[in-house]
């Protein structure tokens, strides 16, 4: 509560991408430090039997990760395991050095506990960023991305330029499809252009790495069926449902500055992206996991998508409206939330209430 009462209102009077850029900065540190690292770990980790899992072959403390989108460069890499996150994803990536959009691109929406997102993936490039990636001691994903002046015909050859640089040193591949701040962007979600950089990326993949796939939500659900069928195809690992929704005529938002480009994360996205992780478990047939992403403030919020279907949950909104024990308190609430459903392990809990949502 004292982040929420004292700290979140001064961070809030100053630009929030100002504010982005001084806690990466500051993370930074803790990075760099066995000791600080030990005492952040002392003070906001939290896990028990009944969150642990072995997925993919990899073992997971907690449900709980970092979305892509906070530590686009990898700067801060170690530190958030030392937070108690059960997985951080870094980037998204891009083989070329990416400036992004113009500046104003992050706006808050406070009454909506949202965010306005419109970075256009700014980053430091693979290149750069595999150095970071090289210094890290927790489970990281590194989601990858087309860059911006390749033309979608072109995405496999830039898609697989990233992964031949980044896959040795992270446990976890993302493919980004969905990024609504870059122009035509999310048509790489087709069928016709997403069956290319899937077909390429696992024709390359010799060691088996698990390859996620990362969707947006503004899509119809024959272009879900599509990203399904491929998936299966070409034994993608996970689908992470969703991206920031770049539509917002159905989301109802009251802040200050709704009307801004980009895509939109929080609380307004929660309810579409829950529909959509049951659609996907649904439609599974048990052939790839889930990552829920949308709207996660509390462990009531995880636990909603765990039943609707995902097996993991990612977050980022939340941990900039709630502070740093923001992981702990989504551990523990969930870990009771399992325990009163009388569930001996989370795996139990996945997907029990899948039919009761619908798209």
């Amino acid at each position: 509560m004292f982040y929420q009462k004292i700290i979140r209102p001064i961070l809030f009077l100053f630009d929030p991408e100002k504010i982005h850029d001084f806690t990466i900065w500051g993370l930074s540190f803790f990075s760099k430090s066995k000791i600080l690292n030990q005492l952040l770990k002392s003070r906001l980790n939290y896990t028990s039997p009944r969150l642990r899992q072995k997925l993919f072959g990899l073992y997971f403390k907690n449900p709980i990760g970092l979305a892509a989108g906070l530590d686009k460069n990898g700067k801060a890499i170690n530190t958030w395991s030392a937070m108690g996150f059960g997985w951080a994803e870094i980037g998204s990536i891009t083989y070329q050095v990416q400036a992004g959009n113009p500046k104003p691109r992050l706006w808050r929406l406070p009454q909506d506990k949202g965010l306005v997102v419109y970075y256009g993936l700014a980053n430091q490039g693979a290149i750069k960023i595999v150095e970071q990636l090289k210094k890290k001691t927790g489970l990281i994903s590194a989601s990858i991305a087309k860059s911006n002046n390749v033309p979608l015909e072109k995405a496999a050859d830039d898609y697989q330029a990233s992964f031949e640089i980044l896959a040795e040193h992270a446990q976890i591949i993302t493919i980004n499809l969905s990024c609504p701040n870059v122009k035509n962007f999310t048509g790489l979600q087709s069928k016709e252009l997403l069956e290319p950089i899937l077909e390429r990326i696992q024709s390359i993949n010799s060691k088996q790495k698990p390859i996620w796939l990362k969707i947006g939500q503004d899509l119809s659900k024959e272009e879900l069926d599509d990203i399904i069928y491929l998936a299966k195809k070409y034994h993608i690992a996970a689908i992470l449902a969703c991206n920031l929704s770049k539509d917002k005529s159905h989301l109802n938002l009251k802040s200050k500055h709704q009307d801004k480009p980009g895509g939109v994360s929080g609380q307004a996205i929660r309810a579409k992206t829950n529909k959509i992780i049951a659609y996907l478990y649904q439609n599974s047939e048990g052939k790839y996991k889930i990552v829920g992403i949308g709207g996660v403030f509390s462990g009531y919020d995880a636990y909603q998508k765990i039943k609707a279907g995902a097996n993991l949950v990612q977050l980022i909104t939340g941990l900039i409206y709630n502070g740093p024990s923001t992981i702990r308190v989504i551990n523990t609430q969930l870990e009771n939330l399992i325990q009163n459903d009388n569930f001996k392990h989370i795996s139990e809990a996945v997907g029990i209430e899948s039919d009761q949502y619908h798209l």
